[in-house]
């Protein structure tokens, strides 16, 4: 079934939007954030796991982000090599390794934290000034909900 003209003036206006929203999101202060500038989302996630469960060990990290154990290790090997996390002997079983952030991940988390906060800010004062956020997030909440129903999301 092909889209009406109408939907894919929709679908259109959607992508170029969501492309804006990524550029955006490109665009900090390179300065004060120099720790996460090139950092990828996983990997951000990853050291917001271990800020929230230390000592985590890399198969319970992959279970959790959804990623092959592969494409886990790569990551791991990066920010170890970034001075962000050191692998460790697990605690409860010495056969495997357990994840340990560092100070200088600690302080790439708390980055992290402050730009999202700064860019939220950022995007409330936006929406504040074109006098729309309850409508927009009432609307954003139902596109969400609609959404994670089809694709059966928790």
């Amino acid at each position: 079934m092909q889209p009406d003209s109408n939907t894919e003036r929709l679908l259109e206006r959607v992508n170029r939007l969501s492309h804006r929203i990524v550029r955006l999101n490109e665009q900090y202060d390179e300065n004060s954030f120099h720790r996460i500038k090139n950092m990828s989302k996983i990997e951000i996630s990853v050291l917001s796991l271990l800020c929230e469960n230390p000592q985590m060990i890399m198969r319970d990290m992959s279970d959790l982000l959804q990623v092959s154990k592969s494409t886990m290790t790569g990551v791991i090997d990066k920010l170890e090599e970034l001075g962000f996390l050191r692998r460790v002997i697990n605690k409860q079983d010495r056969r495997s390794y357990a994840l340990e952030i560092t100070e200088e991940g600690k302080l790439a988390q708390q980055e992290h934290l402050r730009w999202e906060k700064d860019a939220y800010l950022q995007f409330i004062k936006a929406m504040q000034i074109c006098d729309v956020p309850e409508t927009y997030l009432d609307q954003t909440e139902k596109i969400l909900e609609y959404i994670e129903k089809i694709w059966k999301f928790k």
